[in-house]
């Protein structure tokens, strides 16, 4: 994944590697601009100095990771891939539990290929590790929900809480998810069991769930109570606005299937077939509740909130890998009762693996998104500019400098500032904002696009600098 995009893409990787290396230091401080010399755009989460825009687990896992591995892209991206690797156990289980050990074991083996979630290692898409620890937590607590139908061991109540408390402490209360579900379930065995003593483990469990986030909510609102309540505000509108450009129509998860899935007339429609067939085929009432409101409730949810992005429903995405395993031995299981020899039915179950590969590793999308020639122009600045940072470091050392005009690409102020650690501008600074820096003993540095005005070209107490 760091051989990939061996850089920090632009959104949103670089802001949460900044702010999970500044909680290296200070872990319960999320910053992203550490020294602000000139003020910073209030409450606006590209450009502040205490940073609320996202629950804060995931980054303390990748703070976790930098302190170990460096401040690097294999630091930041560890965490994720530690908890992508684990999803193939929950995925085997769940497999298993619902349809057979069969199903568990291809759907697990496929999704270690599946080009979705292994973009999400690289930092390609929007909010790239915050949705890997998202998914993961939230599908663990389906999993413990899943396990706890089948064997009422204790310890799946608390496995719940605790999962399902970190999926909120990453992406907030659409980790609630699991007891969304399990109160269905609760309601539907009414008769064959004692309600009374259900719910009481119900609230057991979100009690534990609740001394899981509930501590950072508090601590996070007495020491930042600005911040925290735009934050609160903010979320709030996802409901309502579009925010950021992130709209959509009612279709918009629908189509989104092709850009998990792969291109075709067939591929989206295929999906929602294999998934019904999922659920028809699971024998147990409760893991067919489980299976289905958990899809339903997730997709409707986020169907009716007005921003929408991909990512939001990724929780979903290993369910539909083994739905279309499913759906493989299911026409397998088809073809056996009209008495079809072995060997064909063990070809055609191979050559419905090999599809289910091709469709779920999807290297076209892989080529278009790291190799091809518009992607090409990103990733030739983006390892430019990582160079040209780190050669930056490595000649100046730590001494106290201020870079500004970092504008080849939006925002790679970030940037500058994760590889270096001197305060970085991307815009271009007044006679008077260069004196107050010198007079706060910074030395400073302009990098020099073409565009420099004349007046810091002929100051030659400012150093100039080219990509």
């Amino acid at each position: 994944m760091v051989r990939v995009d061996p850089f920090l893409n632009l959104w949103d990787e670089q802001y949460h590697a900044l702010v999970a290396k500044n909680l290296i230091h200070q872990p319960l401080k999320p910053v992203l601009i550490e020294q602000p010399l000139y003020g910073y755009i209030e409450n606006y989460w590209s450009y502040c100095e205490v940073w609320m825009h996202k629950q804060p687990l995931f980054l303390w896992q990748m703070a976790l990771s930098m302190k170990i591995f460096g401040c690097n892209e294999l630091g930041v991206r560890f965490p994720s891939v530690v908890m992508n690797a684990a999803m193939v156990f929950f995925i085997f289980r769940l497999g298993k539990l619902f349809i057979t050990p069969k199903v568990g074991f291809y759907s697990a083996f496929v999704y270690v290929f599946a080009y979705f979630p292994l973009e999400y290692l690289t930092g390609y898409y929007p909010t790239d590790h915050n949705d890997i620890a998202f998914m993961f937590y939230t599908f663990a607590s389906i999993w413990a929900l899943a396990e706890y139908y089948n064997s009422k061991r204790i310890v799946f109540l608390v496995l719940m809480g605790l999962f399902s408390g970190a999926a909120i402490l990453c992406k907030w209360l659409t980790g609630l998810l699991v007891y969304a579900v399990w109160a269905l379930l609760i309601f539907y065995n009414r008769q064959q069991q004692p309600i009374r003593k259900e719910a009481l483990n119900f609230f057991s469990s979100l009690l534990i769930c609740l001394l899981v986030f509930v501590p950072w909510q508090i601590f996070a609102y007495l020491h930042y109570p600005v911040e925290y309540v735009y934050e609160m505000n903010f979320n709030s509108k996802h409901l309502f606005e579009p925010l950021e450009g992130h709209g959509g129509t009612y279709r918009f998860y629908y189509d989104a299937l092709s850009e998990e899935f792969g291109q075709g007339r067939f591929i989206k429609p295929s999906i929602i077939l294999c998934f019904i067939l999922l659920v028809y085929q699971i024998k147990n009432t409760n893991y067919k509740i489980i299976t289905f409101f958990t899809t339903v409730i997730i997709y409707l949810f986020f169907t009716v909130a007005a921003t929408k992005m991909i990512g939001y429903v990724f929780v979903i995405f290993p369910l539909f890998i083994i739905g279309i395993t499913a759906a493989a031995q299911f026409v397998v299981a088809k073809l056996g009762s009209v008495a079809i020899p072995k060997i064909v039915l063990k070809t055609v179950f191979f050559l419905c693996l090999v599809l289910e590969l091709y469709l779920v590793a999807d290297f076209k999308k892989i080529y278009n998104n790291h190799h091809n020639s518009e992607r090409n122009v990103y990733r030739t600045i983006k390892l430019k500019e990582k160079q040209f940072f780190k050669t930056l470091k490595d000649k100046l050392g730590n001494d106290k400098y201020l870079i500004f005009n970092c504008s080849i690409i939006d925002v790679n102020h970030i940037t500058g500032i994760f590889y270096t650690g001197y305060p970085c501008i991307s815009h271009m600074l007044s006679a008077e904002q260069i004196a107050y820096a010198q007079n706060l003993g910074y030395k400073i540095i302009v990098i020099d696009n073409g565009k420099v005005p004349e007046r810091i070209r002929n100051d030659r107490s400012v150093m100039k600098v080219r990509y």
